[in-house]
């Protein structure tokens, strides 16, 4: 407030711009900072605190969902970029817009001005449903840039884009350190899908906000996993690998925020893994377990059955064999190759012995060979 309150009383000092705007955000960061962590020793949870407000501070700064962060449609290969879509040009240049970056702020200028005015007047928003943009992640070589194919990429409305500059999740944010407690410590369900939300509708609507220039790609990877940021690219016809973002990010950290070192991350990465896990809970609860009788599945070996030593009851139990006459043999087991029974059937045996009558075996006598018993030990000399 001191240096905001010294600039208006400076006769010298002009209209407030963005360079001034940027200088005062921080110059009051690095003095309180100073002040209010110092060289004391922190806690965990309040050095979680101090990384995350150097990156929303950064974020106030430079207001990354300005129009100013559209790069134009003909810059340098290897910088990401919008283009217009084959589709819309007739409709764009009957409405004076020529780039992509005119039909966003044309769209933006429209949602502010359709809020604005009265309900029953007619909408203001315009064709910009209906004109389409198409990214350009940006390449190694000019050449590779040309031989995008462009029919694979799914348009997005210029009104999209806008919006989802319009409703950026810092967009009202007036204080730092206010907004990393609520990413450090946010458990309601609500707040994180909205999180989770605004995330997704940046990856889907508005992917230059990761760029490796913007510091909103940190705040997308806050609540979403890498996989799920290169997930959702590929979704939308749009080929990016999840080295790109790693690399994205670790030169957004070193240029942005001056974190070079692994130690310097680990706090950010810290958070991103809780909250990450806190968004996943959220808005894809686990299945409830059902209680009640289950029974336990039996235990399985772990080593696998071989040929030689088949399941048991696969096969049917020894059978007596039948003579000729349809009578048993005196000695169930005196077959070498016993062959299984026929299946039962719920009609008559069509067996030949399906009719004759079956005696009941008589038992065998049982012989104890002296020192088979229990009490006797046998005599193996």
């Amino acid at each position: 407030m001191d240096i905001i309150t010294n600039f208006k009383n400076d006769p010298r000092s002009g209209s407030l711009t963005q360079k001034d705007r940027k200088t005062f955000i921080d110059t009051a960061y690095f003095e309180t900072e100073a002040q209010f962590f110092g060289a004391r020793q922190l806690a965990d949870n309040e050095i979680k605190l101090r990384a995350l407000t150097k990156v929303f501070y950064k974020v106030l700064a430079e207001e990354p969902w300005s129009e100013d962060w559209i790069r134009p449609h003909d810059v340098e290969r290897k910088l990401s970029r919008f283009e217009m879509h084959k589709d819309s040009l007739t409709l764009a240049a009957e409405h004076g817009i020529a780039t992509p970056r005119e039909g966003i702020a044309a769209a933006r200028r429209a949602m502010l001005m359709s809020k604005s005015a009265p309900q029953d007047k007619t909408n203001l928003r315009g064709p910009f449903d209906d004109i389409e943009i198409i990214y350009i992640p940006g390449t190694v070589s000019s050449t590779a840039t040309n031989k995008i194919d462009r029919e694979t990429i799914y348009p997005v409305s210029v009104a999209s884009v806008a919006n989802t500059l319009q409703t950026h999740i810092c967009r009202d944010m007036t204080r730092p350190f206010a907004m990393a407690q609520k990413f450090v410590g946010c458990t309601d369900t609500e707040e994180l899908t909205k999180m989770r939300q605004f995330a997704c509708d940046v990856c889907d609507f508005a992917p230059h906000l990761l760029d490796n220039d913007n510091i909103s790609l940190l705040i997308i990877l806050l609540i979403l996993t890498r996989s799920e940021i290169c997930r959702r690219f590929e979704n939308n016809g749009i080929r990016i690998e999840g080295s790109t973002i790693s690399h994205r990010r670790a030169e957004c950290m070193k240029q942005k925020l001056g974190w070079k070192t692994t130690d310097e991350r680990k706090p950010f990465d810290n958070v991103a893994a809780e909250l990450q896990t806190r968004v996943k809970n959220a808005c894809f609860p686990a299945p409830r377990a059902h209680r009640g009788n289950v029974r336990k599945p039996s235990r399985k070996s772990s080593t696998p059955a071989t040929p030689s030593t088949p399941p048991i009851g696969f096969f049917a139990a020894p059978q007596a064999r039948h003579s000729s006459n349809g009578y048993s043999h005196g000695n169930v087991n005196s077959g070498i190759n016993i062959p299984a029974p026929p299946p039962r059937a719920s009609f008559a045996s069509s067996s030949p012995y399906g009719q004759l009558p079956h005696p009941p075996v008589q038992p065998t006598a049982v012989v104890v060979v002296p020192g088979t018993s229990a009490t006797e030990p046998m005599d193996v000399s």
